[in-house]
């Protein structure tokens, strides 16, 4: 009995007959072009805007162009799987409630439960995202910036308080979206066509600057190694580390030396690791900023003039060739100096010479143990390229196959690809929710299979033009991790001095701002739907999470819940970790998609298919092993968020929605009748 229970079914018949009988049923208000427009809306927003950039700045290269490919293909298996199973059974739920109709109540469950991680963490790293992009506009248009303090999570940024911009912005889309689905639409539809318009502009005017040189003229020497990667991060463990010595100096000297406690502690510390004491949060900041600055600009210095020789004694570049490469250096360099200057203000002190070196021995001694720290690291952030592949041990084999694969246009080589496409698989994330808005579709038999194929397919040609335009504006390594777009035409008008570059970068960065406004609305909406969808069948308290406005015909509740708690984990959490697992959670959900239909084509092949899957068989099957080997590419720490996910969920399952399924419920009654 228990194990029936845990793998009973609903019937498409039974979904139906629930659609027709809820009075609590959401109002049908969406046509084929707001479907569609739903879709685009989720989709484009932060991966195209902000991770593009990261992707092809530290794992993809130009190379970023095939990541986009391939992730768009483990997408397309899934949207056919998904266009099927819409048609099928028109109701709110999504994945979950496919996989309650072929999989079982528990599997059910468990995917209901990870489309909540899915959702809400992609609404909370799109919030982050979208601070980003707020603190470029105004960067851009007024030369004014929010202080770091309040524009950053305080896990991954010493000082910062809380993400401002993210919590505000996560408020505002609450607002909109318990007013209405129909009004909803409408905002989402002129956000859409604005940044359709963006990023459109981006691909005609970013043509013109693009040097081929920038995709296969790059060294692959010269692409970001694990190494650089790391150095930020120690260079704040390592100024962390010295402000709790500082703390604990303090409070010894205080003790022995009371009100000469200070005179003490200058003393102690003359040449020592600060210009700046340690002593708040403020100047904590400004003291990592000033290391990572100084480490960075260190560690690329010595590494230009390492690859240059290595060229040199190759044969592979003339003499001339070195020192066009020493003065693209220089450049380089006051780059990463003036961006620190132009985040921390123009008097934010770098303490570095006109040779890129450090000017105070003890800055030389605090770089060179940075330094130090992040080569002993590389080898073990390089197996974490291969991600879940590398912990089972394939890394030392794979690791052949990428030295086979890796050219200027692919530094990275196979991994690189490989993980790009797990990554940027974070920016095809949305046209699943058009599945879950499927209740509220006039036709949704016709119009969904429609929207979730055409929104893939317009998406995914302009992915793969803005990742060329932006690996072709700028080389690789250079580009702007945090807003790449905006920033490549930003760099390009100060250097050109070009009013016209200036106005394009604003527009550009408003376009991102309205852009990720619009997947936010989605998102909200998508989830609050899945919530609606697991409260009807007694998984969550339907006062709350199934509660519809009689006004409004919104899960205003469960918005406003959502929104809450969404703006937290927004306001605290590093966009990086949350961008993983918002990608592990949907290949999952992919992956039971395409089981379930394939499953369903056996088990029930009477039911009526208004759009079925071309050559499923095939489709279904391939589907799954893609999205399963880009799951295989995602870190292992992610993998362990995972299971501790779904571990709480289960938790949560057997202390309450085991005992309050509806369908139990009805099963019961059946049978004590």
């Amino acid at each position: 009995m228990f194990f029936q229970r845990l793998f009973a079914t609903k019937s498409i018949e039974q979904l139906h007959k629930e659609m027709a009988e809820d009075e609590g049923r959401l109002r049908r208000a969406l046509g084929p072009i707001s479907l569609t427009s739903l879709g685009i809306g989720a989709i484009i927003g932060a991966g195209i805007f902000v991770m593009t950039g990261r992707v092809a700045a530290e794992d993809s290269g130009p190379g970023v162009m095939l990541a986009y490919g391939f992730a768009g293909i483990g997408c397309a298996l899934a949207a056919f799987c998904y266009a099927e199973f819409a048609s099928m059974a028109p109701v709110a739920g999504s994945a979950y409630t496919y996989a309650y109709a072929t999989l079982g109540e528990l599997l059910a469950w468990i995917i209901g439960w990870d489309l909540i991680l899915e959702y809400a963490m992609s609404a909370a790293t799109v919030a982050s995202a979208w601070s980003e992009y707020f603190n470029k506009f105004t960067d851009v248009v007024f030369h004014w910036h929010l202080s770091p303090n309040l524009s950053n999570d305080p896990i991954s940024h010493a000082g910062a308080y809380f993400n401002l911009p993210a919590v505000v912005i996560l408020a505002l889309v609450t607002m909109v979206l318990v007013i209405g689905i129909r009004e909803s639409a409408i905002s989402n539809t002129i956000l859409v066509v604005v940044k359709l318009g963006v990023v459109v502009f981006v691909i005609a005017l970013g043509v013109g600057y693009i040097s081929t040189k920038n995709w296969t003229g790059i060294p692959q020497e010269e692409r970001i190694l694990a190494e650089q990667q790391i150095l930020a991060n120690q260079a704040k463990e390592l100024t962390e580390a010295e402000e709790q010595i500082q703390k604990s100096a303090s409070t010894w000297a205080e003790a022995r030396y009371g009100a000469k406690a200070k005179e003490v502690i200058v003393e102690l510390d003359k040449g020592g690791p600060g210009k700046l004491p340690i002593s708040d949060s403020y100047n904590l900041e400004k003291q990592t900023k000033r290391l990572q600055t100084q480490a960075m600009v260190v560690y690329l210095k010595g590494r230009e003039e390492t690859v240059t020789a290595d060229l040199l004694r190759l044969g592979k570049i003339t003499e001339a060739d070195a020192k066009d490469r020493v003065h693209d250096s220089q450049i380089r360099l006051k780059k990463v100096i003036d961006r620190a200057k132009e985040e921390e203000g123009d008097n934010f002190d770098v303490g570095l010479d006109a040779n890129f070196a450090p000017t105070d021995p003890e800055d030389l001694r605090r770089v060179q143990a940075v330094m130090s720290t992040a080569r002993e690291k590389a080898p073990a952030k390089v197996r974490e390229k291969w991600g879940l592949l590398g912990v089972i041990g394939l890394d030392s084999m794979l690791a052949k196959l990428d030295d086979s694969t890796r050219s200027n246009f692919t530094p990275y080589g196979f991994s690189g690809v490989l993980l790009g496409a797990a990554l940027v698989f974070f920016a095809f994330i949305g046209f699943d929710s058009i599945s879950t808005h499927a209740e509220e579709a006039k036709r949704p038999q016709r119009d969904v299979p429609f929207a979730i194929l055409a929104s893939l397919a317009v998406c995914t040609v302009l992915y793969m033009l803005v990742s060329a335009v932006i690996t072709g504006m700028e080389p690789y390594p250079q580009i702007d991790t945090k807003a790449a777009i905006a920033a490549a035409f930003d760099t390009r008008a100060k250097a050109e001095g070009s009013s016209m570059l200036k106005a394009a970068a604003a527009l550009i960065a408003a376009g991102g701002l309205a852009g990720m406004t619009s997947v936010l609305l989605i998102t909200f909406l998508s989830q609050a739907r899945v919530f609606l969808a697991m409260a009807r069948d007694g998984f969550m308290p339907r006062s709350i999470f199934g509660s519809v406005h009689a006004k409004f015909k919104t899960p205003h509740i469960s918005t406003m819940v959502t929104g809450a708690l969404m703006a937290v984990v927004a306001a605290v959490t590093p966009i990086g970790d949350l961008e993983q697992m918002v990608n592990i959670g949907t290949l999952f959900a992919f992956v039971v998609v395409c089981g379930a239909v394939l499953m369903l084509r056996f088990k029930r092949p009477d039911v009526k298919r208004p759009f079925r899957c071309p050559a499923v068989f095939v489709v279904a099957p391939v589907g799954i092993a893609v999205n399963v080997l880009m799951m295989l590419a995602l870190p292992k720490m992610t993998w362990m968020r995972l299971v501790v996910w779904l571990g709480i969920g289960l938790v949560i399952y057997f202390s309450y929605g085991y005992w309050n399924s509806a369908l139990a419920r009805r099963t019961a009654s059946r049978t004590e009748g």
